[in-house]
């Protein structure tokens, strides 16, 4: 399993959380959203897709929704990773991610 910080941006807010990986599965959370979903890794790149849900009363999500489904596109180092991502229910909105490797 590898943790990583994830930090979403789009043109309106941007969000921090953390995302851990193990066998092509991801989930994490941030202070009121949780998110689960599936990558598909081929050399550098990579394809995921991404569900979230609100587990935590609170602020408004970055996107204003507390459930959405995001398709991502991106490339991978050994220590981070950046992708853009659509959302289905959004998808004139797009949302980009940038994730960095924690220590230990």
């Amino acid at each position: 399993m590898s943790r990583y910080t994830v930090w979403f941006k789009t043109a309106q807010a941007d969000g921090v959380g953390i995302v851990e990986l193990a066998d092509e599965r991801l989930s994490g959370r941030d202070a009121v959203i949780e998110y689960s979903g599936r990558l598909t890794q081929d050399g550098d790149t990579f394809k995921a897709t991404v569900s979230t849900r609100r587990h935590s009363p609170g602020h408004a999500g970055i996107l204003g929704l507390d459930e959405f489904d995001v398709d991502f596109e991106g490339i991978s180092g050994p220590r981070n990773a950046a992708c853009s991502g659509t959302v289905r229910q959004l998808p004139d909105v797009p949302l980009e991610v940038v994730l960095v490797l924690m220590e230990g």
